[in-house]
């Protein structure tokens, strides 16, 4: 549905599009600002393309990085947030602050603990819990880690293996989750499919994957 609209200046600035949905990153530099120049050319493509936006679902927000330099004046019209869920992941204005999106793991992820013990009150198996915490309640953790996940402290850590040691401690895991080492695994997943590939857009970002070398005596 949008696949014809391209950002204003696309060495700098980054237009993300889902469905009729779209995200666009753009720097703030001290001399100029082209996230309005953006805005003003999503504006024109609707009209253009006889659509409305919804400015009622239309927010921005700064990453600041930790400067002391104030911040730019917001855009006209669109309102300023301390935080945005894009998609399933809730980022911060603080870069290092992950606390929304672990508090709502967590809280997601208690809930439907109710599943399982109802499903154990009605005799399953430990084996078929597992499955089942794996599918419904695993996967929240899962999803998007590569992105969220790296960037954890270690009180974040902590609080999701607590409740992983929970889950293993009331019999509906066969193996207790560390969240440290679910993350290594995805990393490596997702490190050997950008090498394998390369035309993948992160592929020049990458060391050369290492190869051992036996030698012979």
């Amino acid at each position: 549905m949008v696949d014809d609209i391209k950002p204003k200046q696309p060495e700098t600035n980054v237009l993300v599009k889902f469905a009729d949905d779209m995200t666009v990153c753009a720097p703030v530099k001290s001399n100029s600002d082209s996230a309005t120049m953006e805005v003003r050319n999503i504006e024109n493509w609707a009209r253009r393309n006889r659509m409305t936006l919804n400015l009622t679902k239309t927010w921005e927000m700064l990453l600041s990085g930790g400067t002391s330099k104030p911040p730019p004046a917001p855009i006209e019209g669109i309102e300023r947030k301390e935080w945005l869920k894009l998609p399933g992941v809730t980022f911060e204005d603080d870069v290092c602050c992950w606390d929304l999106h672990v508090k709502g793991l967590l809280s997601k992820a208690g809930s439907r603990m109710y599943i399982l013990r109802v499903c154990r009150k009605y005799g399953y198996r430990k084996e078929h819990l597992s499955y089942l915490f794996d599918s419904i309640i695993l996967s929240l953790f899962l999803y998007d880690i590569e992105i969220w996940g790296s960037a954890l402290q270690k009180k974040y850590l902590e609080r999701i293996d607590k409740f992983f040691k929970r889950a293993y401690r009331y019999g509906y895991v066969l193996k207790e989750y560390k969240m440290s080492e679910l993350i290594e695994t995805r990393d490596r997943i997702l490190f050997n499919r950008i090498l394998d590939n390369p035309e993948h857009i992160l592929y020049e970002l990458l060391p050369e994957k290492k190869t051992k070398k036996f030698k012979r005596t």
